[in-house]
């Protein structure tokens, strides 16, 4: 009894270092978004996402959203925004329940 309480507590140890990890290298991605590019989302049936890039350069990102608490982050959803550039797209209500920030793609 007491290997599988062990187990168990390793198990459930790992998957918190995992979560941490995965938490930190998001952190990583979307700090790597300049301040300069500005994104907002609304929700109305569906998630409306405008993203603003106010940089001197041409940016490249994408938006990601929680579903439930977790992390959603599009595939194949990349953006190249020249400067000045601004654009509006919506995803399906069942994508996420709000839009939470940008990252590089």
């Amino acid at each position: 009894m007491k290997k599988l309480a062990y187990a168990l507590a390793s198990g459930v140890a790992a998957l918190g270092l995992l979560a941490g990890a995965q938490g930190v290298a998001q952190a990583e991605q979307s700090a790597a978004v300049p301040s300069c590019v500005k994104g907002e989302g609304a929700y109305l049936i569906a998630l409306y996402v405008t993203i603003t890039n106010n940089c001197d350069t041409t940016q490249r990102v994408s938006a990601w959203y929680q579903r439930d608490g977790v992390p959603v982050y599009p595939e194949n959803r990349c953006y190249t925004l020249a400067p000045g550039e601004q654009i509006k797209y919506r995803e399906p209500f069942w994508f996420g329940e709000r839009y939470a920030g940008l990252i590089h793609c």
